[in-house]
């Protein structure tokens, strides 16, 4: 992401997304009651019922649209921002979407009556991660590879690719070569130069796909992670982000540390140890100065409970990390109510 404005007196940050990962940023940022100023498409005005007949033309202009809905649509790469039109040439008060897309980044225009601390920490975070690598998995077995891409808002599902295989063994190393041919093909797609692969899974077909791999494109493979993993395809990405691997290669990923930070919460909760969950429980652990770190939803950031919380942690010199709900263990954690804290000392 690129700051390109900043006026926090009158509560306006200006800024272009540039990929996916500030989209999802974006989604956690915007709310309800902001003013949203960027350029879009639009119906013209019609001028008399003769033309409005015609099919009408849609128009690029600047509008400000005062939030109203957002949405987050993980699977077209697009966030739309709904809600009524207070700036523009044309069509006031009514309603209209911006459309913010990650393959056309255009500049917008945030207006808050105020900023919240860890929204202005969220932007500081995506305009560092413009120089962090994104990782490509590809995880595998005998009969099936998924490859996929590490981003900070979850795991983006690629493609599955099928061996084709017949029988225990496979029929000849000419088709075995085919099955690691086609998933040379999709890597080349998406991975840049700094990007790290990392092949993961169980079995010797990992072992045997990185050795072709760097026998036939070194350039591709190069400072390649091969990590062995109980099971294949998406779970076995999951399992290979428990383990910490990830922050060996990029030093820092948002998905892979609030996974470790829930494993580790599910370990104290099962020990009956260092860990509190729950609105009741929480709160009361914040008040007495026990937590040293507050885990805490996205969803329920967006409520008055969830401010409340991230309060009381800033008064508490507590650290506190929001979990994404997109992603395996953030989808575990909502499920505990999307609200928990590691602790300094047991209550």
């Amino acid at each position: 992401m690129k700051v390109i404005f900043k006026d926090l007196k009158k509560g306006e940050i200006k800024l272009i997304p540039e990929n996916l990962d500030d989209i999802w940023h974006l989604y956690n940022i915007i709310e309800d009651g902001d003013l949203i100023r960027a350029v879009t498409f639009r119906t013209g005005e019609q001028k008399d019922d003769k033309i409005r007949s015609k099919k009408a033309e849609k128009k690029r202009m600047k509008l400000g649209v005062r939030v109203e809905k957002i949405g987050f649509h993980e699977f077209s790469n697009r966030l739309r921002i709904h809600g009524t039109i207070e700036e523009g040439p044309q069509d006031l008060g009514s309603y209209h979407t911006l459309n913010v897309d990650s393959e056309k980044m255009d500049k917008l225009s945030i207006v808050k009556n105020e900023w919240k601390p860890h929204q202005l920490d969220r932007i500081n975070e995506a305009v560092k991660q413009r120089l962090q690598p994104i990782l490509i998995f590809v995880s595998m077995d005998e009969d099936k590879a998924t490859v996929a891409i590490l981003r900070q808002s979850g795991i983006q599902f690629i493609t599955d690719i099928d061996s084709r295989r017949s029988g225990k063994m496979y029929e000849s190393t000419e088709k075995e070569h085919e099955y690691y041919g086609e998933i040379i093909s999709v890597i080349k797609t998406c991975k840049k130069k700094e990007s790290p692969l990392v092949v993961v899974g169980s079995g010797f077909a990992r072992e045997h796909f990185v050795k072709y791999g760097k026998t036939r494109m070194p350039e591709l493979f190069e400072n390649c992670i091969s990590h062995g993993t109980g099971q294949p395809g998406i779970n076995g990405i999951h399992e290979t982000l428990k383990t910490g691997i990830v922050e060996q290669i990029t030093k820092e990923n948002r998905v892979s540390l609030e996974t470790q930070f829930i494993e580790k919460l599910f370990e104290e909760i099962k020990k009956d140890g260092l860990a509190a969950y729950g609105l009741d429980e929480v709160t009361d652990a914040l008040s007495k100065g026990a937590v040293e770190r507050l885990l805490i939803s996205d969803v329920l950031t967006r409520s008055e409970n969830g401010e409340k919380l991230l309060q009381l942690a800033r008064a508490a010199k507590s650290k506190f990390t929001i979990i994404n709900t997109m992603h395996e263990a953030g989808k575990k954690f909502e499920g505990i109510g999307g609200v928990a804290a590691l602790l300094r000392f047991k209550l």
